[in-house]
């Protein structure tokens, strides 16, 4: 006996009384279809039990990459408060939009910026500019310095992800590096090093803005968990003397930095004694290892989010938001 067949597109136009190719953009959310349409579209998609074929999706990606740059379909890459500079400079930014970039051509998509904080540009504002030019497909970049991000506008009009672990409301699916698990690779690699009273350096805000995760990893895999709160600070001390009383006091033999010390600091604490090893969850550098955070692998995850709720016709505020957590990969920096 045949098995059941499922649902097709064709079915769900005939039962929405429109064209098959109307039905398609309509359950893609496009502008191009009245919104009671897409209504009545849906409406019917829901009662014939239809869902989209993954391979159909493939198909299309397949389509979409033989097209030239400037005609594919377009993602929005939307930047919360980083400025243009930023956008130059920072480390954190050219690797995240570079990386988002190359991974949506990959799938045969290409990638428009948008600055929500630009003089004039609000988030009603960005919405109008996003329907217009038919993109419904957002990837979010971090919010950098700010600990919580919202962003006010119609979901249902978008399907989106957020770049990074900062707050974000209301609550999207999200790519961010996995800090517990680094900052207990950390700890392995200073306990391999024979450090047996490792001490970290944090920072204040990366602290708030990973919901203290590095502190909370640091005290449940230090081997002495009831003094560990007694060797974690935020930043070195002040002046040398006062980091010297400092270690002498913990009786620290070894260090993990949150971010790196400047390259004086570094090249002073080279010097003691005291201090068996010392690694970073930052990025490492020459005779500093430490954690390679990937900063461009949780951007291309993002795109991968977008467009796989794309291929299933998914917008607006999603009912349980995924998080997918990146591993670093340790790098033994000489």
């Amino acid at each position: 006996m045949a098995g059941i067949q499922p649902c097709s597109l064709i079915k769900v136009a005939r039962a929405a009384g429109v064209a098959a190719s109307t039905a398609s953009l309509a359950l893609r959310g496009s502008p191009r279809v009245l919104p009671e349409t897409v209504a009545r579209v849906k409406a019917a998609a829901e009662r014939l039990g239809y869902s989209a074929d993954p391979r159909v999706g493939s198909l299309m990606a397949r389509i979409r990459m033989a097209k030239e740059i400037n005609e594919r379909e377009r993602l929005a890459f939307v930047w919360l408060n980083a400025s243009k500079a930023d956008r130059l400079r920072d480390r954190f930014c050219q690797a995240s939009f570079g990386c988002a970039k190359a991974r949506a051509e990959e799938l045969g998509w290409r990638v428009e910026e948008f600055w929500l904080h630009d003089e004039g540009m609000t988030a009603s504002r960005l919405d109008e500019i996003l329907m217009t030019r038919g993109i419904t497909g957002v990837v979010f970049s971090s919010p950098l310095k700010a600990i919580v991000a919202r962003v006010d506008w119609n979901w249902s009009h978008f399907t989106s992800a957020v770049i990074g672990n900062s707050e974000f409301y209301p609550p999207m699916h999200r790519a961010g590096h996995h800090h517990y698990r680094n900052m207990w690779l950390a700890m392995e690699k200073l306990r391999e090093a024979g450090c047996v009273r490792p001490a970290a350096v944090l920072f204040g805000s990366h602290h708030r803005r990973m919901q203290g995760v590095h502190q909370a990893a640091f005290v449940a895999n230090h081997p002495f968990p009831r003094q560990a709160l007694t060797l974690a600070r935020f930043g070195l001390p002040e002046s040398r003397k006062e980091t010297v009383a400092w270690l002498e006091k913990t009786r620290a033999d070894g260090l993990v930095f949150g971010m790196n010390p400047s390259v004086d600091a570094l090249a002073w604490l080279r010097t003691l004694p005291r201090i068996k090893s010392m690694v970073t969850l930052d990025r490492p550098e020459p005779g500093l290892p430490g954690i390679n955070t990937q900063d461009g692998r949780i951007a291309r995850n993002a795109v991968d989010l977008v467009i796989a709720q794309l291929h299933r016709n998914e917008r607006g505020v999603p009912a349980n938001p995924l998080s997918v957590l990146l591993d670093g990969e340790w790098e033994d920096y000489g």
